[in-house]
């Protein structure tokens, strides 16, 4: 089994200059829980919920003028669809990566969580909880 057949698609992107409080309406609205930041239309990193309240609202910040690129995790790791979900499983858990972009010709294409990948593979917990 590839990635290719477990992602979720499409991916919500948002440009690297999109200001934080527009991401999390746009998370909100949509019910997800992180959204890749693109530049020039390629993924370079990647916003969590999380990243939002520790690097934004903890540090008091302005989420109408804090920019993407200035809180996003990179650089970003991706993943192509043709890997592996074994292949996959074993870069996520070795990176303590959550969530894996799907990156087909530089475009982002779709996302595995650790959700989609221990579904499919639960002998890696150990992995990724010990």
């Amino acid at each position: 089994m590839n990635v290719r057949d477990i992602m979720s698609r499409p991916i919500i992107t948002e440009d690297e200059e999109t200001v934080v409080r527009k991401i999390a309406e746009d998370m909100e609205e949509l019910g997800i829980g992180s959204v890749v930041i693109t530049r020039a239309g390629k993924p370079v990193g990647i916003i969590t919920e999380r990243d939002i309240a520790l690097k934004t609202l903890l540090k008091n910040k302005r989420a109408s003028e804090v920019k993407a690129k200035e809180i996003m995790s990179a650089p970003l790791t991706t993943i192509e669809p043709d890997l592996s979900v074994d292949e996959a499983c074993k870069l996520a858990a070795r990176r303590r990566i959550k969530r894996l972009p799907v990156v087909e010709n530089d475009r982002a294409v779709g996302i595995v969580s650790i959700r989609d990948l221990l579904t499919r593979k639960p002998e890696y917990v150990r992995e990724f909880y010990f």
